[in-house]
């Protein structure tokens, strides 16, 4: 018997997890990027200002949820007198609030405010941590933030000038962005590419993709999202989906259920017209599935008994892990999250 792979009932909610209004160095207002989203059918924002968190619950309704965020950038300083160079490299993470009005900052130091959001600092950003490029200072910073129930993202590792050495030392972040509109527009071409979050998977990081937009202005603006799968549009419930994974990342596609069959050990994927599917795993172990008359592609189901077999021979359950790639005719992607065989076996 199929048994889907989300484990929430309801429905899908479209979010972008990463944007920017005038509080920072954005070209719209809160309101206004507000009205840009709904009017492409978004129901989340997640309003990431640097390096301010303003909570904004007089946007939230009905339709619509305003997700408590800032952006926080750990970077190298190549030359003293300049603050930021094309050569530094930075680590970026968008940090997502538990509740609505939160007063916790994770690794605060109000020092690092720079622009707009020096207006906003209020008592209880107060601290004094350092925010040089160290691994170990993103790594405290998630630590911190799991502590108090947020949530935190690892952003745009191309335009960043991050490669594995950089990230491979990253601990428990939730979220690694597979797409970022800024920066893919801006010409980073990486930063629409799921070869980071593969990275993360193989090495057994248990984290989720996401697809946002990062937008600092209408050109950047409903290109990006994260699809969560909730009961219902309000903010404990959406925190509570992403943190046990209910998403998946697209910047084109929609996925409407991915399901497995204890029995057949097949895999199933149901989703809107696409060119090709892709079963992906952290071996040498990979499936296709497409039409040799090119029509479009509606549902794939892959037979991975085999898979299934291999690893409770030579692998471990809790290590092995597969993820889904469906590209459309042009190209674009949706990317659902990692699966760990160990899930697939307690089901």
């Amino acid at each position: 018997m199929e048994k889907s792979l989300f484990k929430n009932e309801g429905r899908f909610f479209k979010a972008n997890l990463h944007n920017h209004t005038t509080i920072s160095d954005g070209q719209n207002t809160p309101e206004e990027i507000k009205q840009y989203y709904m009017a492409q059918r978004y129901n989340i924002v997640a309003y990431s200002d640097h390096d301010i968190m303003v909570p904004h619950p007089e946007l939230t309704d009905e339709n619509f949820l305003a997700l408590t965020a800032f952006e926080y950038e750990f970077a190298e300083k190549k030359d003293p007198e300049n603050p930021w160079t094309p050569f530094d490299r930075c680590y970026h993470t968008v940090v997502i609030a538990p509740v609505e009005n939160c007063t916790y900052y994770p690794w605060a130091n109000p020092d690092y405010a720079w622009g707009n959001a020096r207006k906003y600092i209020q008592d209880y950003y107060k601290g004094s941590y350092s925010h040089e490029y160290d691994v170990e200072n993103i790594n405290n910073l998630i630590k911190d933030a799991h502590e108090h129930g947020f949530i935190v993202t690892y952003c745009h590792p191309h335009w960043s000038l991050q490669t594995y050495p950089d990230y491979c030392g990253i601990e428990d972040v939730d979220f690694v962005e597979t797409y970022n509109s800024g920066s893919y527009l801006g010409g980073w071409s990486k930063d629409a590419s799921e070869q980071v979050y593969d990275d993360f998977l193989c090495l057994g990081k248990h984290c989720y993709p996401t697809a946002s937009d990062d937008g600092h202005s209408p050109k950047d603006y409903c290109w990006g999202a994260t699809y969560i799968k909730a009961p219902a549009l309000e903010y404990g419930t959406i925190i509570d989906a992403m943190k046990q994974g209910d998403v998946y990342a697209s910047w084109g596609p929609e996925i409407y259920d991915i399901t497995y069959d204890p029995e057949s050990k097949k895999v199933a994927v149901e989703c809107s017209a696409a060119r090709e599917i892709f079963f992906n795993t952290e071996r040498r172990y990979a499936k296709r599935f497409f039409k040799e008359n090119g029509a479009q592609v509606y549902r794939a189901e892959f037979d991975i008994a085999d898979y299934i077999d291999e690893t409770i021979r030579y692998h471990k359950e809790s290590t092995a892990v597969f993820h889904l790639t469906v590209v459309d005719e042009g190209g674009r992607k949706a990317l659902s999250r990692g699966y760990f065989v160990d899930e697939l076996l307690s089901l």
